[in-house]
């Protein structure tokens, strides 16, 4: 099935980027996804970038036809930064979601980045180096909104936090946390808001006036990270004598050193693309072989303050 013919038969999604292709082999019950080389280097926020939402909102629409989902791309002639994460997303997808898996003439770059970065460790996060701005945010942008939210009682519904904070870095380092090293694009790449509550961590991806899918790819690869901190610790801190205390960070270091049981991310949003739905958020929850990790949606009514919903 084309993929004209296959959006026609879907809810809530009226078309696709036009750089990502689709194709559906009704007889195998496969799905296959395509991604230009363009894509793949580019900011997963994106449309034609963020794969994973893409597919989730296809995947919960059919999931009594599809069993298989397939995703090829195009190889880039420079494996800059942004590829390397697209692979590291790739990969934590294929872990995480068993009817997922690249495409057998993409398969070697999965193979070579697992064994040659992945698995071999010496992977760091960057500590914070300066407090945010505080003064002259524009009202009624993320920024704004971002700070209002820095209430532990006040940024998920019913739900009352030992601490949270904003701004947490998560750019990733090979061997040692400098620019030469840089694994991903590190430069602004953060967490919006985190929260502890007892052995949980709580993670926030914040919109605000932006209802693009991408916002489940950026969640995703933030769950991943903090899995690979917390539970596989595959990543972690380089060792120095004292941990900063910039936006708490002190408390979060504190925390994620102990056993965290359980990781939490929430789609902190005004609104959501039509696609994203209560029942997409379950299928993600039910299909995700890691239980540790869970997906939320907070909705939020914004004002100069901000009303949870």
């Amino acid at each position: 099935m084309d993929k004209k013919t296959f959006l026609q038969s879907l809810r809530n999604i009226q078309r696709l980027p036009e750089k990502i292709d689709i194709n559906f082999d009704e007889s195998r019950k496969i799905l296959y996804i395509g991604v230009d080389s363009l894509s793949v280097c580019r900011n997963m926020q994106e449309d034609a970038s963020a794969f994973e939402g893409w597919i989730f909102c296809i995947y919960a629409n059919r999931k009594r036809e599809i069993e298989r989902v397939i995703l090829s791309w195009d190889i880039p002639q420079i494996k800059n930064l942004h590829y390397k994460r697209f692979l590291y997303r790739v990969l934590k997808m294929q872990e995480h979601f068993l009817w997922f898996a690249p495409s057998e003439n993409n398969v070697a770059d999965i193979i070579d980045f697992k064994d040659s970065v992945y698995t071999v460790g010496n992977l760091f996060l960057n500590y914070p180096q300066n407090d945010s701005k505080t003064e002259n945010i524009k009202e009624k942008t993320e920024a704004y909104f971002e700070r209002a939210f820095l209430d532990p009682e006040k940024l998920f519904l019913n739900t009352s936090f030992d601490v949270c904070n904003h701004q947490l870095p998560v750019g990733i380092f090979r061997d040692k946390v400098d620019k030469k090293h840089g694994l991903f694009p590190y430069g602004k790449s953060a967490i919006d808001l985190w929260a502890i509550k007892a052995d949980e961590l709580w993670i926030f991806e914040l919109k605000y006036n932006n209802k693009k899918v991408g916002i489940i790819s950026e969640l995703l690869f933030y769950l991943w990270i903090m899995e690979d901190l917390c539970f596989h610790h595959r990543i972690g801190y380089e060792l120095q004598k004292e941990i900063p205390s910039i936006r708490d960070f002190d408390k979060f270091y504190l925390a994620v050193q102990k056993n965290i049981s359980t990781i939490y991310g929430v789609l902190l949003v005004d609104d959501l693309h039509p696609a994203i739905t209560s029942e997409l958020i379950d299928f993600i929850n039910q299909e995700n072989c890691n239980k540790q990790i869970i997906v939320k949606t907070q909705k939020y009514k914004p004002h100069i303050t901000v009303k949870l919903l």
